[in-house]
Parts: C-alpha cells; structure tokens; sequence
C-alpha cells in the first residue's frame, strides 16, 4: 500500500474514528485502526464490537492496500506530524508501516488487516434518511434521561422509532422520561423499533454538531447504520423490551405553570447550591402569578426565589430532583415552558410553550417536613 493525504484530512479521520476504541480490548486488534486504500479511496475504522466508525476521504493511492495500526501510537504520530503531505508505505505482506512527513519519518508495527472485523456494508434495507440537524436535535433532548444501571440493560439505551414520515426518540431511567417526535421529510420504508446504546448516539450528537446533510439509518444484522457523507457509524443493539413508556405520560393536569425557561433554570440552579447535600432537592410551589423555588438542607443552609409566572388551577407543591429538571431546562431549546402538576406524588410534565413534540415527564421527590 502507497498512499499521500493530507495531515489534516488523516488526523480528523483517525480522532473521529478512535473513539470506538475501548480502552479494555478484549483482543489486540480491537485496540488497532483499519487503513485501506483503494482507488484513491482511503477507508479509515475502528470498533469495538458494539460501536464501530468508519471514515473516508479521497486521497492519492499509488497502491492499494490494507493494515492496521495501535490506536493510540498512530493518532499520537498523526496528531505531531507537521501539516504538510502525509506518505504511508505498507510494503507487501508485512503489517508494518512506514509514515512520513516533511523531515519526519515514523516506522510502526500492527496487525495484518485480515484479522479485523468485518462491518456490515451499505447494502442493508434502507429505513429513512433524516435530517442530521434535526437528528442531533431528537438525540440531545432525550439521551441525558438514559439509565447507568446496568443490571437492566434495556434502559441504558435510547429507543429509536421511525415509520412512515414520523419518528420518535424515547429515554428513561425509570424516575424521568423524555420523548420527542418528529415529522421527517422522506417516508421511511418500512419501520424500525430498536434501543440504541447511548455510546452511539453519544458520538452521533458530537459529530453531527460540524456535519450538515441527511443521515441514512439501515437496518443489517441486528444493527443499524447511520451513514453520512464521509461517515458510517455501525452500532450493535440492545436486546429486551422497551417499557410502555404511554402510560406514564400524564393525560391531564390539576395546575399549570407558565414559566421563561432560562429563568427557571437559573432559579433552579440557585437553590441547588443548598440542595447538594440533601440529595438535591428544590421544592416549587406556585400560587397567584408567584412560583416559589426553594431549598433547605439543616447541616448547610437554605434559599427561596420567587419567579413571576402564569397560573392556572390549584395551587400543588412539588419537589424534584434539581439536576434531572435542569437536564431538561438546559435541552428545552424553547423561550417558555409549562410544568403541568396533578399532585404532589404524582409525576410532572415539562413541555415546550411553542410546540407539542417534546414532553418530559418527572417523578417528584416525597419530602418532610
């Protein structure tokens, strides 16, 4: 294999292909990135069985050819190297490569790339293309309310649902639940019902922050693949059975709260300084056009904030989990919201005042005294 790129073409690749690489590999050449070259092709990827990432861009190849290269050693040379043209040389049945740039040369020993695992190609069943923006925008709102426990594993992940011209992303760690639905511009052929790893959709969020254009989800293998132009993200899924999460939307309320949303954040964010040791819990209690945000911990101190708003119905004191309504204040992406109550033991609904395709749904916390 002969090859020239560019330093920075090979070092956006090899950082954006790199973070499937688990740093507990189960084999050493899950711990190595795949560099191919094809008809002025490069192909760069990298797995870790649950997650894989696949990059490429047009380059010069004088021969083609394949290796891969210990993630860590290769993204360190790339990431020093000058920026100027980048010459990689894999001679004939050896896994070794020789890297040069300017004055620099680096001589590095991998792995044959016929040891790699194979990742599924684009030939799966075509499901729905989305919009990469909104997208990012569908994952963002709801991946933060993923559970970590992994003793149940269906909750680690956010279940994805697309079928015909609308889709939906759902999440819950079982104290809150955050769900947005979405139209789409093109009907899915089709529908896809599965639970993605939240490592997934982790990466998806970071890369489509800087890529613009559709992404393609196909379904192959019990996985999916999200293609863009230059990337394709191959992730496993999760098996079980996502909860009936319909029922745990509230259908109706007894108050409702019309609230600025950076300012109930902000009001939030305050009385948590005095909630961090009472495991963060604020109290609202809204009456007139007044909604009180409060804290009290004894052993540290405590602090009110009164927040003008809009009231209609009872008035109905609450306590939260100031951290879990911050998630969902700081992901809003809306001027104003409604906080819908049906009692103080019964689980709240966050909505956006604009529009009705996000809704997040939280349980209170039981307080005394």
């Amino acid at each position: 294999m002969r090859l020239q790129c560019a330093q920075e073409q090979l070092l956006r690749s090899v950082q954006t292909v790199g973070r499937a690489i688990s740093p507990r590999a189960s084999m050493p050449i899950l711990g190595n990135i795949l560099l191919e070259a094809s008809k002025n092709d490069v192909r760069i990827a990298a797995t870790d069985l649950e997650l894989g990432i696949e990059a490429r861009f047009q380059s010069t190849v004088q021969e083609d050819g394949s290796v891969t290269l210990p993630a860590r050693i290769f993204g360190d040379i790339v990431s020093n190297l000058p920026v100027a043209p980048v010459d990689i040389i894999v001679e004939e049945g050896e896994a070794k490569a020789i890297i040069s740039c300017d004055t620099v040369k680096f001589e590095i020993v991998g792995l044959p790339s016929a040891d790699f695992p194979v990742m599924p190609t684009e030939s799966g069943d075509i499901l729905v293309k989305v919009d990469g923006g909104l997208l990012r925008t569908m994952i963002r709102q709801t991946s933060f309310a993923v559970s970590s426990d992994e003793t149940r594993p269906f909750l680690t992940g956010v279940y994805m649902v697309f079928e015909g011209n609308t889709g939906q992303l759902v999440a819950t760690d079982g104290g809150r639940l955050a769900l947005r639905r979405a139209k789409i511009s093109g009907a899915s052929r089709g529908k896809i019902a599965a639970i993605v790893p939240n490592k997934t959709m982790a990466e998806l969020v970071r890369v489509l922050g800087s890529t613009e254009g559709d992404v393609t989800i196909a379904s192959q293998d019990n996985q999916l693949v999200f293609s863009l132009p230059t990337l394709r993200f191959v992730s496993r899924l999760i098996a079980g059975q996502f909860p009936n999460y319909e029922q745990v939307i509230p259908k109706e309320f007894k108050q409702r709260i019309k609230v600025g949303t950076e300012r109930l954040l902000r009001g939030v964010r305050r009385a948590s300084i005095t909630a961090r040791d009472s495991a963060n819990v604020v109290r609202l209690t809204a009456s007139g056009g007044t909604l009180t945000v409060s804290s009290n911990t004894p052993d540290v101190g405590k602090a009110q904030e009164d927040i003008a708003v809009e009231v209609e119905g009872e008035a109905i004191p609450v306590a939260f989990n100031a951290k879990f309504l911050m998630d969902a204040l700081g992901n809003m992406d809306a001027a104003e919201v409604t906080l819908e109550l049906t009692g103080p033991l019964s689980p709240g609904a966050l909505r956006p005042v604009d529009h009705a395709d996000y809704i997040y749904v939280l349980a209170p916390v039981r307080v005394y005294g």
